[in-house]
């Protein structure tokens, strides 16, 4: 069985003799190992000697250098990654918060407060721990299950992937729900490789991205000739997965003319192409994705029946607002990927960008956070990015909540933001504001583009189309 690291020692870096003493016989007594120096020099010569250690308390002002040098040599792997906490006066203040902008976890102002100074440690300690338990809790699922890129340590999140773990290997449907960007294909994917399927055909379909005119003729195929432009024979996704799994996105955009056939392929396994009189069967799972299905029943616009055949296995996915603790886990792998993608060595995010993400609460979910900080990499070459280099609608966000005292909206009496309203210039056609419309309101939305559909009252297809028409443009 894993055990958690070893206890993590501590090192004080502080060249007053009675300071350092004094800080040495504190930590010692709060049951730390501990050891001390006087310059940077000693600091690197123990920490290259000792890989057990994981705080370093360090005087920013020393013999031979500073507190900043030490904590460069951690960021550019110099010597081993440890939390650095600054100890400085009130007239070096200014400089403690450049070193926070570097990576450091915090810094304390003297004289010293020894209750404030065991609490940081504490706190240090507790995120180490929780990194540690949740590494390992990943290894043991890794071993036995195949989880992916998922990540997570919420407790309500890996009830749900134990349950999909759970279900995996039967051949019972499945429906996925959750908001834009939650994961739902991630899910499927993690049911699909812990499955006797996994092997065979996995076909992915966005229903909301096909229109009403081909949408079964690509589900069910067709014959040659079954209509203008049917030169040849044609399978559908239903038959190329036949032994597999499809994973049918968005279902809940299907028309209920095509409802009914999808339903009769769950009841009997079979179906005919478009244009076709042969009756073809296939052995396949279906699973099923959406985000508002069940008023789409109440609206009429989804069968009942085909409702209960699909959830059969119910699966709700939590949005990323309702698990911040993941945010910053989810950061760290967003960071290694992209900056091994870019090239770069970004080591992490200042608490002042970390505390701006951890607020806000993000309607596009993992997705809108992937993309910030795939942004943020892209535009800087420093290895500790801060707030100056999120993307500009976050940084607005977090200047109107505090212009608002906090209160996430602004205040009646205030003059509208420029995010209220969509500047469209007289020489634009009607066609042109549309697009603009459109444009500006997904921006607005982060890109979910289910909410934009409901705040602009026209069709969800009508977004994918008006994506589609503008690419193709």
């Amino acid at each position: 069985m894993e055990e958690l690291s070893q206890a993590t020692a501590i090192l004080i870096v502080e060249d007053d003799k009675a300071s350092r003493l004094g800080l040495f016989e504190f930590v010692k007594l709060e049951g730390y190992s501990v050891f001390e120096a006087d310059t940077v020099n000693a600091a690197l010569n123990i920490l290259n000697s000792n890989n057990n250690i994981g705080i370093i308390i360090t005087d920013l002002k020393l013999p031979d250098g500073t507190g900043l040098d030490l904590l460069k040599s951690i960021n550019e792997g110099m010597v081993q990654r440890a939390e650095v906490v600054i100890t400085t006066g009130f007239s070096s203040v200014k400089s403690a918060v450049e070193a926070i902008k570097l990576g450091a976890y915090d810094y304390i102002t003297k004289p010293i407060n020894l209750d404030e100074l065991g609490l940081i440690i504490k706190r240090i300690i507790s995120n180490k721990r929780l990194i540690d338990e949740i590494n390992i809790l990943k290894t043991r699922l890794d071993e036995r299950f195949n989880f992916g890129n998922l990540i997570t340590s919420s407790k309500n999140m890996i009830d749900i992937v134990n349950t999909a773990v759970a279900v995996a290997d039967k051949n019972s449907t499945v429906l996925i729900e959750g908001e834009s960007g939650t994961g739902k294909e991630m899910l499927a994917n993690i049911i699909v490789n812990n499955s006797h399927r996994k092997s065979k055909p996995f076909i992915k379909v966005n229903c909301a991205a096909l229109s009403e005119s081909i949408l079964e003729s690509e589900l069910f195929g067709h014959e040659k000739g079954a209509y203008t432009g049917a030169d040849s024979l044609y399978k559908g996704r239903f038959e190329i997965a036949d032994g597999g799994t499809i994973f049918l996105d968005e279902i809940g955009e299907i028309p209920l003319r095509t409802q009914s056939k999808i339903l009769r392929v769950l009841q009997e396994k079979e179906f005919e192409r478009v244009g076709g009189n042969k009756t073809i069967r296939i052995d396949i799972r279906i699973i099923a994705a959406s985000q508002d299905i069940e008023k789409k029943v109440e609206k009429g616009e989804f069968r009942q029946d085909l409702y209960y055949r699909l959830n059969v296995v119910n699966l709700k996915l939590i949005p990323l607002r309702e698990r911040k603790e993941d945010i910053p886990l989810l950061i760290k792998k967003f960071l290694e990927d992209f900056s091994k993608e870019n090239g770069k060595n970004i080591k992490g995010l200042n608490k002042n960008a970390l505390d701006i993400l951890l607020k806000y609460d993000f309607p596009g979910n993992i997705r809108e956070l992937k993309n910030a900080i795939e942004f943020m990499t892209a535009i800087s070459d420093s290895e500790i990015l801060d707030e100056h280099m999120l993307p500009n609608y976050l940084k607005e966000r977090h200047q109107e909540n505090k212009f608002a005292g906090g209160a996430g909206n602004v205040s009646d009496n205030a003059s509208p933001s420029p995010e209220s309203y969509i500047k469209i210039p007289f020489s634009l056609t009607l066609e042109e504001a549309e697009n603009l419309i459109i444009q500006k309101t997904l921006e607005k939305n982060s890109y979910n583009k289910l909410k934009t559909a409901k705040d602009l009252n026209i069709g969800l297809k009508t977004i994918y189309r008006k994506l589609s028409d503008a690419s193709q443009g």
